[in-house]
């Protein structure tokens, strides 16, 4: 068995799911999630803010739906540290509703004035242009305010991650 996982985070890298050993079933797919908007406010053991859903009426949040194996969402429960999974619906840039599982931070860890850090803002515009999400979204992207990690290495390390899917 398998289950849709909505990615809106770095997870819309192809190359975090490799890094994870997770193997999606087929490639991902856009789709968007009606009702909430994306913030950086997930306190990351790095110190910096990772990506996260908050609810909010009329906004959108676009990502990537994967298919991923039920044996698989263990080690994606273990990675995704700080978070929760729930079901939500998402909709198909086709227009197909899904019932999705969708990642968001627990309270506890929660920082609003957290920023994310510049490899981290790659792999969600990578990720963004990999699975031909809307133009205006990857700008919207683009423009998120991130830093630059004082840790050289990990940033060298982050940045080595290719977002290409490998299917």
């Amino acid at each position: 068995m398998s289950k849709p996982v909505f990615a809106y985070g770095s997870n819309m890298c192809s190359g975090r799911f490799r890094a994870y050993r997770i193997q999606p079933e087929q490639t991902g797919r856009a789709a968007v999630l009606s009702g909430y908007r994306l913030v950086f406010d997930n306190e990351s053991i790095d110190r910096s803010g990772k990506a996260n859903l908050e609810p909010h009426g009329g906004s959108e949040t676009w990502g990537v739906i994967y298919l991923i194996p039920d044996t698989d969402l263990q080690k994606l429960d273990d990675g995704e540290v700080g978070y929760h999974r729930m079901l939500l619906p998402v909709r198909t840039a086709s227009n197909t509703a899904v019932e999705a599982c969708v990642y968001i931070a627990s309270a506890q860890c929660r920082n609003a004035a957290l920023r994310p850090y510049t490899w981290y803002k790659r792999f969600l515009v990578e990720g963004a242009r990999e699975h031909l999400l809307p133009a205006e979204y990857i700008a919207a992207l683009e423009s998120i305010d991130a830093v630059q990690d004082a840790d050289t290495a990990r940033d060298l390390r982050k940045r080595s991650l290719a977002c290409e899917a490998q299917l």
